[in-house]
């Protein structure tokens, strides 16, 4: 898959196994020597795979926390490259999710002005999702992705093979941009959502593999004529103001995957309220999230806090806050004019029908 980058174009390739193709991999890209950024869980699973595959080489080790996706802690990893004389020659190699995506992004984008990048995603978020568009995005006091640039790694290797040894909260927060991605699709994406989520086994079925495609295909539609999201692009953020907030709010306690589809629950119920979207179709929506709602007291998080985080979302342009609400599949649309008592007030029916 080619992806087109005012930036630079770049390719996504989907190759199983990968662990066992190093030298095929490799090859690919001109580069001096390699940098691995590794995250912690990842290691610890593929340990023997991951010591075979750096050999002798520089390894960073980086628990997948938002604590170290912060603007202060990005200078541990600077200084790790530049003591280690990483060159504009060399290549900076990333096995991770989307916390591991942002840190090596953001320092790819910077040091040097610019170096080359592999990335390996290693979660169903960030190989359905965050892998393309070019996005990266550093936390900024205890506000989540206020910092950022954009910048496209040179390669993504696409390994469908990880998501096996995903927890259950972790693969289910990839199936929360699985699902937004086909709501905001047209019939045939929404009506192969559908038949994949009704799948006994969602890691392993005839439509995996397809739906992550799809997912990148949509998502590659919304971006690909607005880059640096400045028009439709914004559409992508539907579930994730309310997300964002609910993240930073409960301190990341809840994934990001598993926010967005509680974002997108409280989206809809404000779609609902103010007519934009149907009782019927509200029901339609409803019966595919509550089945990923994560298991946790949302009751319990302050209105308050939730407010004052949607009030610093990045996508907010006036003095009232912002969401993408929805009328349909494929029929969503981003108001600029959300009140506060508003939020009061469907937050309080939204926890109460929470299950």
């Amino acid at each position: 898959m080619k992806i087109k980058s005012k930036i630079k174009d770049y390719n996504l390739e989907f190759i199983e196994n990968s662990l066992q193709k190093k030298d095929e991999i490799f090859s690919k890209i001109n580069f001096r020597k390699p940098c691995y950024f590794i995250d912690k869980n990842f290691y610890d699973i593929y340990k023997n795979d991951m010591d075979a595959i750096t050999g002798n080489d520089f390894v960073v080790i980086i628990p997948a926390e938002e604590s170290n996706k912060s603007y202060i802690k990005l200078a541990d990893y600077f200084r790790a490259l530049v003591e280690n004389k990483f060159t504009r020659g060399d290549l900076l190699v990333t096995f991770g999710g989307g916390i591991l995506q942002d840190i090596s992004g953001f320092i790819a984008s910077t040091l040097y002005r610019g170096i080359k990048w592999m990335y390996f995603p290693t979660t169903l978020l960030a190989q359905s999702d965050s892998c393309i568009g070019s996005k990266t995005s550093i936390n900024f006091d205890n506000s989540k992705n206020l910092i950022g640039t954009f910048y496209p790694p040179d390669i993504i290797i696409n390994d469908a093979t990880f998501s096996k040894t995903l927890s259950p909260e972790y693969f289910n927060s990839g199936l929360g941009e699985i699902i937004k991605f086909h709501l905001m699709s047209d019939e045939k994406g929404y009506s192969l959502l559908k038949k994949y989520l009704a799948c006994p086994d969602l890691r392993d079925n005839a439509y995996f593999k397809r739906i992550i495609k799809s997912t990148l295909r949509i998502k590659y539609s919304y971006f690909k004529g607005d880059e640096f999201d400045s028009g439709r692009r914004n559409l992508l953020n539907y579930g994730h103001c309310f997300g964002h907030a609910l993240e930073s709010a409960t301190d990341f306690r809840v994934c990001h995957g598993e926010a967005v589809i509680v974002g997108m629950g409280v989206a809809n119920l404000v779609s609902l309220r103010r007519g934009i979207m149907s009782k019927e179709k509200y029901e339609e929506f409803e019966s595919i999230l509550r089945r990923f709602y994560p298991r946790f007291d949302i009751g319990k998080v302050s209105v308050d806090d939730l407010i004052y985080h949607l009030g610093r979302d990045k996508k907010r342009t006036g003095n009232d806050l912002t969401m993408i609400l929805s009328q349909d599949a494929g029929k969503q649309y981003k108001y600029d004019d959300i009140k506060e008592n508003e939020i009061r007030s469907i937050y309080n029916e939204f926890t109460g029908n929470y299950k």
